[in-house]
């Protein structure tokens, strides 16, 4: 092999692990272990609904998360949660943060659809909720480090297209 097909080979082969390594850093879908089950949680936008986390928020013990939703009329969610620590080896795994001691795993099962007043009628201008999130009593007071929050959302009418969605956050 000549020197310039030698050298196109090498920088052929270094512009795909850039490409896979800078590709495999956001979005798409990451693998979570919640409940000792691996699920697969989106990054994204996700059939237009996405999560975000304002920075300013994000202390020990809690954070304001934004549910977001776009083009599509309701959104169902509970205030069941997870929080989730990157794993040191592959940063595409995730696995939640232990329960404290003493709690049971009581959650509020009630669904909240965003998209309706309380009343009932449809309000397709109702794009954002502001969830505020105290995880203290279910996971302590997190350590510093990167974290996954995570969300079902499910489609109000189609029960059977329950999903997760997460967002990334720093707790400093």
């Amino acid at each position: 092999m000549d020197m310039k097909r030698l050298r196109f080979l090498i920088l052929a082969v270094l512009a795909l692990l850039l490409a896979a390594l800078w590709g495999g850093s956001e979005g798409g879908p990451v693998t979570v272990t919640l409940n000792g089950q691996e699920t697969p949680v989106t990054l994204t936008e996700d059939e237009h609904v996405w999560l975000t986390v304002d920075p300013a928020t994000v202390t020990a013990t809690g954070a304001i998360v934004v549910l977001h939703k776009e083009g599509i009329p309701a959104i169902g969610y509970g205030e069941r949660c997870h929080i989730a620590q990157k794993g040191r080896q592959n940063s595409r795994r995730w696995t939640e943060v232990p329960w404290i001691d003493g709690f049971r795993g009581d959650w509020h099962l009630h669904l909240i659809v965003m998209g309706f007043s309380p009343d009932g009628i449809p309000n397709l201008e109702h794009r954002e909720s502001n969830l505020p999130v105290d995880w203290e009593d279910i996971y302590g007071p997190l350590e510093p480090g990167e974290y996954l929050f995570v969300k079902e959302v499910v489609d109000p009418d189609d029960r059977s297209d329950d999903r997760y969605i997460g967002v990334e956050f720093t707790v400093n």
